[in-house]
């Protein structure tokens, strides 16, 4: 039989789910491990999602000692901006289906608000979005409106995110059920006797013109709804950053000086969905354009609520094996975090090459560089988890 990489993915994402589905992280030891899986460890000593915190090197670095005395570094969590609130995170599953004009989500709506976009290929080699956001109360209409997959919930789980979405993968449930995070999902399924709370959602037909699968809003009103009948609170004391964020209370701004120009960056998640990007030095952003099978082009990625082209301080490209789940999977994907990888940051017309890592479900995605946090610029930021299989069609220039 030939050993393809494929093969590889395969056999070894089997084990790395089966440890994280079993609820082990990077930091047990195999022995405790095995304990639990035959059985022998009480379940009650188990780490939750719940009970864990994003790691200390997410937040900014202390005022020197010799440095006039600032207050005490209070930023928001997605953008590093001086918090204006105690809002959770709620992260949204947006549509991004573009095969044909019936299959077809785009424009969507209300990814300009957004402070993270993460986008990833899911089955079918389709990608699909997740819009993060502060704060319910800055949430506009958003969607449409998709389901659940576990690579998006393993990347906001750290940080006791409300995950909202129509539906979920098997997988995604697992995750749900093993990390006990049903208190924070909106929207799943009970596949495995998990308590689900159904999301509040509204239909636009559209034109007539989409499938109605492609047709589902909501908005922060109906999310805080949602909530409410679920119980879940919408504020949340944050005392670190979803990445390490350049210091607000110094106005510091990473330049990225010596690092290569970067002006245009293409992201090939399959080859059918590409997002490509093009800085703006006026107001210091990336613009977003993503590919369109329908017309065989690149176009401009706008908000259909108010016509604006999405836009970046900073893009976050993540290299990571990723493959089916074995077995009768549906195709559906699974990117193999415990590998880590190579990532490469953009910012202000420029790329600095890193290293991204992700030891368990629980513990949030770390940038570094040698070893030490790489820091980004306050504002939004496009986060893409690649398959290493589209490497050689990722590229850069200045």
């Amino acid at each position: 039989m030939k050993i393809t990489r494929r093969l590889v993915l395969r056999c070894s994402g089997a084990a790395a789910a089966a440890l994280a589905l079993m609820g082990a992280s990077a930091q047990g030891s195999l022995l405790d491990w095995l304990q639990k899986l035959f059985g022998q460890e009480d379940a009650a000593s188990s780490s939750s999602a719940a009970s864990s915190a994003p790691a200390a090197s997410s937040q900014a670095p202390a005022a020197s000692s010799s440095a006039p005395a600032l207050p005490p570094y209070d930023a928001d969590p997605l953008t590093g901006e001086a918090k204006s609130g105690r809002g959770r995170i709620v992260a949204v599953m947006v549509n991004n289906i573009c095969n044909s004009a019936r299959q077809n989500a785009r424009p969507q709506r209300g990814l300009s608000a957004a402070s993270v976009l993460i986008e990833s290929k899911v089955e079918g080699s389709i990608s699909r979005l997740c819009a993060l956001y502060s704060d319910v109360d800055a949430i506009p209409e958003v969607g449409p409106l998709r389901s659940g997959r576990d690579q998006f919930l393993q990347l906001v789980m750290p940080w006791q995110a409300l995950y909202y979405h129509d539906g979920e993968s098997v997988f995604c449930t697992q995750y749900v059920s093993q990390w006990d995070y049903s208190g924070l999902n909106i929207g799943g399924k009970s596949y495995f006797n998990t308590p689900t709370h159904p999301q509040v959602a509204h239909r636009d037909p559209r034109g007539g013109v989409v499938a109605y699968e492609h047709t589902e809003f909501t908005s922060g009103p109906e999310i805080r709804q949602a909530a409410g009948n679920a119980g879940i609170g919408l504020t949340y004391d944050y005392d670190a950053t979803f990445f390490p964020f350049a210091d607000y209370r110094t106005g510091e701004t990473v330049l990225l000086e010596g690092c290569q120009g970067a002006r245009d960056v293409t992201v090939r998640h399959s080859a059918g969905y590409q997002s490509a990007f093009h800085y703006s030095d006026p107001d210091k952003v990336y613009r977003m354009e993503m590919y369109s099978s329908r017309t065989g082009r690149f176009e401009p990625a706008v908000d259909e609520l108010n016509s604006q082209q999405l836009a970046f301080e900073n893009l976050l490209v993540c290299f990571a094996p990723i493959a089916a789940y074995p077995g009768d999977s549906g195709d559906v994907q699974q990117v193999q975090y415990i590998a880590g990888g190579e990532a490469f940051l953009f910012t202000r017309g420029r790329v600095r090459p890193c290293q991204w890592s992700k030891l368990a479900p629980d513990l949030p995605l770390e940038v570094t560089d040698n070893g030490q946090p790489v820091a980004f610029n306050r504002g939004r930021t496009y986060l893409a988890i690649v398959d290493e299989d589209e490497r050689d069609a990722f590229a850069f220039n200045a």
